[in-house]
């Protein structure tokens, strides 16, 4: 990290102003929290009148303060509450085209017990976010790191990137964590993406893009005292950008990756795991779909998608070299 950036990351960290905005926002509601009344409001001070006029249409004859999600209507790819989570496994052969599991059917790879990882980001898709053209999303990843059994450490990694709709980000391998430690039972994952339209916080965000890790955060045989100021700085921001008028949370799901043989629960093993924003889970049959290695995509095996017509993010776990 260069010393320009550290030196804007401890302004920014203990600077009373922003310590004031941090604490006076309030908890963002989740969209499927939301009555009509409130989505509609929501959208009309987003600059999203199209929305907001369809849900009003939809409920005509009705009070909506009393409607609830998805308020009589298909909900929009980024309202989705919940997750299909897939799985590729790690693979060395020449196969084009990999299966994908459900990450719950998997079993776990007990070698990467008391281990050091690598966490890449591989993908980030807006199928379908708020508004149209170019969307700057800001991505944090934060996850627990197993010192010893009695320990672990909490870190934040946050980083921006500009997405037209319908697209991907332009990243491939990207690091996130470096060394991270699974410990003997789980690694514990929490996400936030949000769509950043206040013009001011778009600003913002340029302003520090060139300061941002851009790395990942490496853990490996080190204590660094500015990992601590890093991660206040990413929750902070985070925070703060989420809760501004127009800019809005697309997704926060929490996850835990578990040694184990548990049926509900997502197992840990090296390779991609691919996490799909989706209203029904349990609808939705990873067997039918294929990552072709060769292009770098998720395509239905019947040909009629070329990528997954939905938003999601994926990322990879390797073991480090020992």
């Amino acid at each position: 990290m260069g010393e320009r950036f550290l030196s804007v990351l401890f302004l920014i960290s203990t600077d009373k102003y922003y310590n004031q905005l941090i604490a006076k926002e309030k908890p963002m509601k989740n969209f499927s929290e939301l009555n009509a009344l409130e989505a509609v409001t929501l959208y009309q001070s987003m600059n999203l009148d199209e929305v907001a006029n369809d849900i009003i249409k939809n409920n005509e004859n009705s009070n909506l303060d009393s409607v609830q999600w998805p308020w009589n209507r298909e909900p929009k790819a980024w309202e989705h509450s919940s997750y299909a989570f897939g799985f590729v496994p790690e693979n060395d052969s020449s196969d084009q085209n990999l299966s994908i599991y459900e990450a719950r059917s998997i079993s776990a790879d007990e070698s990467l017990k008391n281990s050091q990882v690598t966490i890449s980001l591989d993908y980030l898709r807006a199928y379908d976010y708020p508004g149209k053209g170019k969307h700057r999303v800001l991505f944090k990843f934060s996850a627990k790191n197993y010192v010893n059994e009695s320990s672990e450490q909490a870190f934040s990694f946050n980083q921006t990137f500009a997405i037209e709709e319908g697209q991907r980000a332009p990243i491939s391998g990207y690091p996130i964590f470096v060394g991270l430690t699974t410990g003997n039972q789980l690694l514990q994952f929490d996400v936030e993406m949000v769509n950043v339209s206040n013009d001011n916080d778009d600003k913002l965000l340029e302003a520090l893009e060139n300061g941002v890790v851009k790395n990942g955060i490496t853990l490996i045989n080190s204590i660094n005292p500015i990992l601590p100021v890093l991660t206040e700085y990413a929750t902070g921001i985070t925070k703060l950008i989420a809760s501004r008028n127009r800019n809005r949370e697309i997704t926060a799901p929490k996850m835990g990756l578990y040694f184990g043989k548990t049926p509900s629960h997502l197992k840990i093993a090296k390779g991609l795991y691919i996490a799909l924003q989706i209203s029904d889970p349990g609808n939705f049959d990873w067997s039918q779909w294929k990552y072709d290695r060769n292009f770098g995509t998720i395509r239905s095996k019947d040909g009629v998608h070329s990528d997954l017509p939905y938003n999601y993010f994926a990322f990879s776990i390797s073991e480090m070299n020992k």
